[in-house]
């Protein structure tokens, strides 16, 4: 369970560290900082994965309110990418398994970091 959770937490921290430094990167050269706001977010939940990792790797006490926010975070990213896919049809068989795959995966991840924090608040 660790080492999957593990694994998700670290591509959520390249993939969402990747999107705050384009979106930083981008609000600086207009002049304007409208894609700051962006940044912050994906900057956060970067921030929040690697509040798990560490916590995970034992490098930090566990720290209930970012596993259990990141689970949050989590469930509304399911639903938001269920929404979506309902709204894009059913029919086209790429799309579906792009969705099963993306849906299932923040599902699993979700899961997993609920189940983690639950336990450890049990020990």
């Amino acid at each position: 369970m660790k080492a999957v959770l593990a694994i998700f937490c670290g591509l959520m921290v390249l993939f969402a560290g990747g999107c705050a430094l384009v979106l930083f990167s981008g609000s600086g050269y207009s002049g304007t900082f409208e894609s700051l706001p962006g940044a912050l977010i994906f900057g956060g939940i970067a921030a929040l994965n690697l509040l798990v990792l560490a916590a995970l790797s034992g490098k930090r006490k566990p720290q209930s309110w970012a596993f259990y926010t990141l689970a949050v975070l989590d469930a509304l990213v399911v639903v938001a990418l269920g929404l979506m896919w309902s709204g894009f049809g059913l029919g086209d068989s790429g799309i579906n398994t792009l969705g099963v795959i993306l849906i299932g995966g923040f599902a699993l991840k979700g899961v997993l970091t609920f189940l983690y924090a639950s336990h450890q608040a049990d020990t």
